[in-house]
């Protein structure tokens, strides 16, 4: 592998289009590229030696011990600092850039795909991949099912992010899991009909349980029709969600009887 020598990488920090900050120990600035000299509107030689915090620059201290990196936003800009051990001894970097840079509207788009309390595809995101399957059923005559699955009671983030992590091991890999609603989950199922959609819940229902006591799981099923939106196919799965689990239960002991007999 071929090592990138030291003023090719300090070249490219130079000219990097977003604000490169090199700190000490103690916050001072140590070195610093162009384009967070513009942010600063300030010479590099005045800035150079003087604190970040005093320059305006979101900086936060984080201990070396730590290796995540520390996120803060102050007046326009937004930075990210890093603990990082240099030849002087112990200090940290910071990437900063202006809250209107392309960088962040990136980063805010991927958040955005992911519900910040379960760590799970977000409402959006599960709409939009199951809008692009409508899309590719309605041109390609393909079927699409969805399946429901509501937790009933008092329930937690941690509640659906558990139950969500049970449902993944009977899942294929072509098939796509989110959070629709603070209860409820949504599996999209692509070229899959009514019954084998159907199948696939009847296998998860015996495989998965309520993450809590006092919680019970409602499963409904929706197959795509033409001219149905999103909402219209997941609304109709939701509105037949009912307590696989509970009915099934309730059924046994009658075919117990009927067999003692």
């Amino acid at each position: 592998m071929t090592e990138l020598h030291p003023e090719h990488a300090r070249a490219v920090l130079e000219h990097l289009a977003c604000g490169v900050v090199v700190l000490d120990g103690a916050g001072r600035v140590v070195w610093i590229n162009a384009h967070a000299v513009s942010l600063l509107d300030q010479p590099a030689a005045s800035v150079v030696g003087r604190y970040a915090t005093d320059l305006g620059l979101p900086y936060i201290h984080c201990g070396t011990p730590s290796p995540a990196p520390a996120v803060d936003a102050r007046g326009s800009l937004i930075g990210c600092t890093q603990p990082y051990a240099q030849a002087h001894g112990e200090g940290s970097v910071m990437l900063v850039c202006g809250r209107n840079h392309p960088l962040v509207s990136y980063v805010a788009g991927l958040a955005g795909l992911v519900a910040s309390s379960t760590r799970l595809l977000s409402r959006a995101a599960i709409a939009n991949r199951l809008d692009l399957e409508i899309s590719r059923s309605r041109r390609y005559a393909n079927e699409l099912s969805c399946i429901a699955v509501r937790l009933c009671g008092p329930s937690t983030a941690a509640d659906l992010a558990t139950l969500a992590r049970e449902l993944k091991h009977g899942l294929r890999w072509v098939d796509v899991l989110g959070q629709w609603q603070d209860d409820a989950l949504l599996l999209v199922l692509p070229e899959t009909d009514v019954a084998a959609a159907e199948r696939l819940r009847d296998k998860l229902v015996q495989a998965v349980a309520a993450p809590a006591p006092g919680l019970a799981l409602e499963w409904g099923v929706s197959a795509w029709r033409r001219g149905e939106s999103v909402e219209q196919v997941v609304e109709r799965g939701l509105a037949q969600a009912r307590p696989m689990a509970t009915e099934r239960a309730a059924q046994r002991p009658v075919e117990t009887a009927s067999t003692s007999s």
